[in-house]
């Protein structure tokens, strides 16, 4: 991931508390107003453009934009009784929002890659570029909305009558930098309802978002300040064991960045009466790529095989099968941004999915039942996790050539420890063994923080926060909400 990318705009990061004074007054002045059903999705909608325009408010035009012409079209599908008008419309908002996309994150990148074809070949290209940020979240906007046209036209979802509440559905704040990519049928009826916060709900929300801090400050940026960051920088200055620990330490940052995100913002929307559907299911303990995009940013994985798998059709031919997951997943590495390190990592995922999904088809072929024998599900684990953590060094690579740098630094046979203080070692060591951790442990935490008195809630939130507080180097800005 490129400097430029890192330093993207903190202002109202879930983990400052900028984003908690906001958080507060919206929540008692949300709950204040609920007393009728319109007034709160207005204040929703108002709340989540203010909170988008902290970051940049030239940016809240294409956010309208996109909206309004998504509801526009959706209500002209369903009223439209000739098919090429009903075709018309959806390339209007395929238009709008893939254009959209490419302009302001695939325009330079694909220009650049042109030039460069160009000189190779002798030609002496314009070198045409814009000058201009990718607004934040926009893959997860543009997603959001364009799924909604796409149900619509497939007939599978009714167009919402109510247009704030399609501009709420779509800029809802918890959502809008980082996901989850939750889907109309999902969030929008429940606007259209009158929200309740119980005691049930309430504790979960502040377990999910203590969780999510305690992921987000304590580990992911932890580890990126202390040995991911460093690693990757300059790997040339690490030994073999170091840049291991690095790249097993990634693996780690991104998925408690991320889900560490997706656990604030699930309990940020519980607190006002919304419930997002889960994201992650401790993905790492996944034996086959097919598992680990069923527990890894589940959303998205539904996401692409609703809109992008099943649209390239053909699944008839086995051999299309595998064309479709490559190119979906060529697809999805472009959507996690614009450089050929995500393609690469895409086409990774893409080809070890179509293999994976051919071993699976032999095995049927040939009748035999797949291997519960303990030591063949641990090989299948360890084989997945590394797996995945070779396609992690392209994705947080720069570019190609660092991605094999980092790589050649593994066989150097360099063992130096220098640089893993045992602070690191225990934060990778236990942060992996809580993803063993069984589901029943949080409920376990829920049921006890229910028991605790408030005065005593109170003061483990205050402590946690201190401890955070001390704990916390340098911000770093949620990997997801870069895309």
């Amino acid at each position: 991931m490129t400097q430029a990318i890192r330093n993207v705009s903190n202002r109202m990061l879930f983990t400052t508390g900028k984003y908690w004074i906001f958080f507060a007054i919206v929540f008692f002045l949300y709950w204040l107003l609920n007393t009728r059903r319109r007034v709160p999705v207005l204040f929703i909608l108002a709340s989540s453009y203010y909170f988008y325009a902290l970051w940049n408010p030239r940016f809240l035009i294409l956010l309208f934009a996109v909206s309004t012409i998504d509801f526009l079209n959706g209500k002209g599908i369903a009223a439209a009784r000739n098919k090429s008008l009903r075709r018309v419309l959806l390339l209007l908002s395929l238009s709008a929002d893939i254009g959209t996309l490419f302009v302001f994150k695939y325009f330079n990148f694909f220009s650049t890659s042109l030039d460069d074809l160009l000189q190779r070949a002798g030609w002496q290209p314009s070198g045409l570029l814009l000058d201009s940020l990718a607004p934040l979240g926009l893959s997860f906007i543009a997603f959001r909305s364009l799924s909604y046209v796409i149900d619509i036209y497939r007939k599978t979802a009714e167009p919402t009558p109510h247009y704030v509440d399609y501009l709420a559905f779509v800029a809802f704040f918890p959502t809008l930098l980082a996901g989850p990519v939750v889907g109309a049928g999902e969030l929008l009826p429940q606007f259209e309802q009158r929200r309740v916060l119980t005691n049930e709900n309430a504790t979960r929300a502040f377990v999910l978002i203590l969780l999510g801090l305690v992921k987000k400050i304590a580990i992911a940026d932890f580890l990126a300040n202390n040995l991911v960051n460093r690693v990757f920088d300059q790997p040339q200055f690490y030994s073999s064991l170091e840049t291991l620990a690095a790249i097993y330490g990634y693996a780690l940052q991104i998925y408690c960045d991320f889900s560490g995100y997706t656990d604030i913002a699930i309990g940020c929307a519980l607190l006002l009466g919304f419930n997002l559907p889960e994201n992650f299911n401790a993905p790492y303990r996944a034996q086959n790529l097919r598992e680990f995009w069923k527990r890894w940013h589940i959303t998205l994985s539904r996401w692409l095989f609703d809109y992008v798998f099943l649209s390239l059709g053909g699944l008839r031919k086995r051999r299309n099968l595998y064309r479709n997951l490559i190119l979906t997943f060529l697809v999805g590495g472009l959507w996690h941004g614009a450089g050929w390190t995500f393609v690469v990592w895409g086409g990774m995922h893409g080809v070890g999915l179509a293999g994976s999904h051919w071993w699976d088809l032999r095995r049927k072929r040939l009748k035999k039942e797949a291997n519960q024998h303990w030591l063949v599900k641990t090989l299948s684990l360890l084989a997945t996790f590394h797996f995945v953590c070779l396609t992690w060094i392209v994705f947080r690579a720069d570019s190609l050539s660092q991605a094999l740098e980092v790589l050649s630094r593994l066989a150097t046979f360099e063992f130096s420890t220098s640089n893993l203080p045992l602070s690191l070692v225990l934060i990778l060591v236990l942060a992996y063994l809580s993803h063993w951790l069984p589901l029943s442990c949080l409920k376990l935490v829920r049921d006890g923080w229910s028991w605790l008195p408030s005065p005593v809630q109170a003061a483990l939130i205050l402590s946690l926060a201190v401890g955070l507080y001390y704990i916390a180097g340098a911000e770093v800005q949620f990997i997801y909400g870069n895309f």
